[in-house]
């Protein structure tokens, strides 16, 4: 049994937590809906959205009309259904044949990928019952997508295909850089005006970057597909000044607690490989957390955590259960902390998650998602002023409320 499947006290009786701030989520749909304009938000909740919790999530989304959810794969849709939630949810990733009848069964929508998708959802519409689709085009990300050529024949085919909705079109772009981007668009546009009176009711091209960095994007376009930056999010420093400037908030706080310290002679070393060895007489702390946890075993020493308002170095490799800081000297503000203090790995109170996961040569979608699911997610309402509201059932209900 997972922690998130415990009662709900029992996330006090592990050192670490992810605290999930669902005003915070709220404020951010806001600010997308504003930088979106016309465009409807499509709330993209993949991979527990990004390490959040799926269906609190959602149901948030849901209630502040978000019309729309997307997910990677067919069970992250089905978790959300039995969850009862109604709302339209693409799967984005790409389907093979087996997997269509499942589709039918929980209303999911369809990507469709490659012409060979396409018969393979005729068919299984004739078999299994209706399905609705997306057509994704391939305008230069390379990944998945139906190529430009064969777009045209592809949608009419579907179009004709009895039990099949051809519901929305869309592509997906690379990066953010302007002139790429534009190519893509450029090629995008091409096949639009190809399809003609054909082309389906909804375009989305869209994610959280373009509409972020590249506005222009989203002209004219039915919807807006928004991962990261609902969660306060985006890849990488170099963007996370536009992220304070368009005045997204960060959704999760992750925070650990003190559980030991001691002091170190100089030239004792810390942790497995003892790559890390005192230059001087240094108190070191070991708090709750680890690569069991999701964190990256590779955090270097110039990572950091925040304890009391400052900020502390990794003192070696981390552990699959815990990690150690370096204090400093004996005698220096260090010596303040204690057994029980809070330790923060990103959020108020620490680096943020961009810095947190750029100090790994990873991105902060990698790092909240990557959270394991023995790291209770404890849900903060903000109707009347932050509260905690425990993980689970009770978290849900506050959710969906």
């Amino acid at each position: 049994m997972s922690l998130l499947a415990l009662p709900s006290t029992y996330h006090r009786l592990t050192g670490i937590r992810a605290e999930v701030d669902l005003g915070a989520l709220r404020h951010n749909v806001s600010v997308l809906r504003e930088r979106a304009g016309a465009a409807e938000l499509m709330g993209v909740v993949k991979a527990d959205a990004y390490g959040h919790g799926a269906v609190a999530v959602a149901r948030v989304l849901v209630e502040e009309g978000v019309r729309r959810l997307a997910v990677a794969n067919v069970p992250e849709g089905i978790e959300l259904r039995e969850a009862g939630i109604a709302a339209p949810i693409l799967v984005l990733g790409a389907p093979l044949p087996e997997y269509l009848p499942a589709y039918s069964r929980h209303g999911l929508q369809v990507t469709v990928t490659s012409p060979t998708v396409a018969t393979d959802v005729a068919e299984a519409a004739r078999l299994a019952g209706p399905l609705t689709v997306h057509v994704k085009v391939d305008s230069g990300m390379h990944r998945v997508g139906v190529g430009p050529a064969d777009a045209f024949d592809v949608v009419r085919t579907l179009q004709d295909a009895p039990g099949v909705e051809v519901e929305g079109i869309m592509t997906h772009f690379a990066n953010v850089d302007r002139t790429f981007t534009m190519q893509q668009l450029g090629r995008f546009d091409a096949v639009l005006a190809a399809l003609g009176d054909y082309t389906p009711p909804r375009v989305h091209v869209s994610n959280s970057g373009t509409v972020l960095h590249v506005p222009e994007a989203t002209a004219g376009r039915t919807d807006a597909r928004v991962g990261g930056a609902l969660y306060g999010l985006v890849l990488d420093r170099s963007a996370s000044a536009s992220v304070e400037a368009l005045r997204l908030r960060p959704v999760m706080r992750l925070v650990s607690r003190v559980v030991h310290v001691q002091e170190l002679a100089a030239g004792e070393t810390v942790s497995y490989g003892r790559t890390w060895t005192a230059a001087s007489p240094a108190l070191i702390a070991t708090i709750a957390a680890g690569y069991g946890d999701g964190l990256p075993r590779g955090l270097p020493s110039t990572g950091t955590v925040g304890i009391g308002g400052r900020v502390y170095p990794v003192a070696g490799r981390v552990c699959m259960d815990m990690m150690m800081l370096d204090l400093g000297p004996p005698d220096g503000a260090g010596a303040g902390v204690a057994v029980g203090d809070e330790a923060v790995l990103f959020g108020p109170g620490g680096p943020t998650a961009i810095t947190a996961a750029g100090d790994t040569q990873s991105i902060a979608y990698a790092l909240t998602s990557g959270l394991t699911a023995r790291v209770p997610r404890v849900y903060v309402g903000a109707s009347n002023g932050p509260r905690i509201v425990a993980d689970t059932d009770e978290a849900e209900a506050e959710a969906g409320r």
